[in-house]
């Protein structure tokens, strides 16, 4: 599907200076117009590197999705987003879910628990 690539490249002007912060609130509406098949993934995915946007950038905006079935019993991270906000964390305890979710899940995605310690301070 590099069409939805080129649209998305097109209509907001990204390039390889666009913030993984900016590009993450467009994951979902990308994954939206996408078809949950690999292969399709794969050419959105090399159609935006054609495009000018780096390997991060690209990771932002198609996550890469585990093979397999979903593991029962992990939250997501906007379920752990909740959580922090619902029980106001002090910024200690906040540091501490986004070191973990770094180290344990590398995903530029979850970025954004940065972005949310920083709106909370």
């Amino acid at each position: 599907m590099s069409k939805v690539a080129t649209d998305f490249m097109k209509r907001h002007k990204w390039t390889f200076k666009t913030p993984s912060s900016e590009l993450v609130q467009y994951t979902e509406e990308i994954s939206k117009s996408l078809k949950d098949d690999r292969k399709v993934r794969s050419n959105a995915k090399t159609r935006f590197r054609a495009l000018g946007l780096t390997k991060e950038q690209v990771e932002v905006l198609i996550p890469i999705r585990p093979t397999g079935k979903r593991e029962h019993g992990r939250d997501t991270v906007d379920k752990i987003a909740q959580e922090i906000v619902q029980n106001d964390y002090q910024s200690k305890k906040i540091k501490q879910i986004s070191y973990d979710l770094r180290t344990f899940a590398p995903n530029p995605a979850t970025e954004f628990l940065g972005l949310l310690y920083c709106k909370k301070s």
